[in-house]
């Protein structure tokens, strides 16, 4: 569930500081502005350079038919009933033409300052970028709690709000359309891509898009990564072990499902008393998981107490916390819409079994084995199949184009 990192590039970009009018008659964009503008030589250069490191980087060369402009905007959206206005990255081909929509939901990240708005430019973000310049309008939704919404704590890994934020930026980007990149038309097909918490987020909005909102948007294929699709597995898995090499990731569900009461219960009923009482402050948008990771402890029963971690699947105290992780997993069912899922074989972040369990419940729920793929990246760990996942799922997408 990390922020995608990628090797150190170069490229030339601009910066276009105008202020744009204010788009008074949209339901859901409210600004746009203009952050880069990358030809096709320099992608071109940036990509032969990727390919070093990365060899598939180098299937994305041919592909490549313009260059890319990318827009930071904001949006109307709402979260638990009221309204909020959000952000993202809006990418889009510099050559006029009609395009689908590829969205790109990233990974765990803690801080505001690494946000696709707050930093386009991040090495990671601009391999996504740049796959608009191959004939897609791609977008990177921040989530809430990061970019224009930074006053909110990130709901993290809460299902409701992270569709409903997503689908409200989509439905943004036919407003964009008509207002802003004027020169292309956006058609309603969509290809989803995301890895770790994004490929949770991306199989969320997969179900949502498929089941409630196929009038809509017409999911084309989606390639989903190393996700906990099953956070109740995956708690019952890490309350298990005897060490736990990202406890940032477990303050980081407990903060935002107690503030937001997903859970009934405190911090304390969970946490050792000197992290119940350092979580909250770790979750402000200006600490990274590495620090965070350096503020906590890997030890599961140094982590948890002993009452939590004897009683967290069956005492009664502990039933509202496993309704709430069950209520914000993504369970199998019967999909039409080509599906790739993909995990690293060595990944002690998330567990393998939980992507090997969500290929099952799919088959099983009817999903034909000919649309639905499990593919295993053999010796690999979370961060080093970040990067082979997600040009995968590119490749993946081709196929259906």
């Amino acid at each position: 569930m990390l922020l995608l990192t990628l090797p150190l590039l170069m490229m030339q970009s601009c910066r276009k500081d105008d202020p744009v009018d204010p788009f008074a008659d949209n339901t859901y964009l409210v600004s746009s502005e203009v952050e880069m503008m990358r030809t096709k030589e320099n992608i071109i250069s940036v990509l032969t350079l990727a390919a070093t490191q990365y060899q598939a980087a180098a299937e994305i060369i041919p592909d490549v038919v313009s260059g890319v402009n990318v827009y930071s905007v904001t949006y109307n959206t709402e979260f638990k009933g009221a309204p909020v206005v959000a952000s993202g990255l809006i990418c889009t081909p510099t050559a006029p033409g009609t395009y689908p929509i590829l969205s790109f939901q990233n990974g765990t990240n803690t801080l505001h300052s690494a946000a696709p708005t707050a930093d386009p430019q991040n090495l990671g973000y601009q391999m996504i970028e740049y796959i608009a310049s191959a004939g897609y309008v791609v977008i990177l939704p921040d989530y809430l709690g990061f970019g224009a919404s930074s006053s909110l704590v990130h709901p993290y890994l809460h299902k409701e709000s992270t569709v409903q934020s997503v689908l409200d930026m989509l439905r943004a980007v036919a407003e964009f359309d008509e207002d802003v990149a004027k020169d292309i038309s956006v058609t309603t097909d969509c290809y989803l891509l995301g890895y770790s918490q994004g490929g949770w987020a991306t199989m969320a909005l997969l179900r949502a898009l498929d089941e409630d909102y196929s009038s809509e948007f017409t999911v084309k294929a989606a390639s989903c990564g190393a996700g906990p699709y099953d956070l109740r597995y995956f708690n019952t898995a890490v309350t298990g072990l005897t060490e736990y090499p990202m406890p940032v990731f477990l303050g980081y569900i407990a903060n935002a499902y107690t503030t937001y009461d997903l859970y009934p219960n405190e911090l304390t009923d969970m946490f050792n008393s000197q992290y119940a009482s350092a979580i909250p402050g770790l979750y402000d948008g200006k600490h990274s998981s590495e620090l965070i990771n350096s503020q906590l402890t890997t030890s599961i029963s140094g982590l948890f107490t002993a009452e939590y971690l004897s009683g967290a699947e069956s005492d009664q105290k502990y039933l509202g916390v496993r309704n709430a992780l069950s209520d914000n997993s993504i369970y199998g069912w019967d999909c039409d819409v080509p599906l790739l899922l993909m995990h690293g074989t060595a990944d002690s972040y998330v567990m393998p079994a939980i992507s090997q369990s969500q290929y099952d419940m799919m088959i099983g729920s009817g999903t034909s084995p000919l649309t639905c793929f499990y593919v295993t990246l053999n010796g690999l760990d979370h961060s080093q199949a970040s990067v082979p996942a997600l040009l995968a799922g590119y490749e993946f997408f081709k196929t259906y184009r």
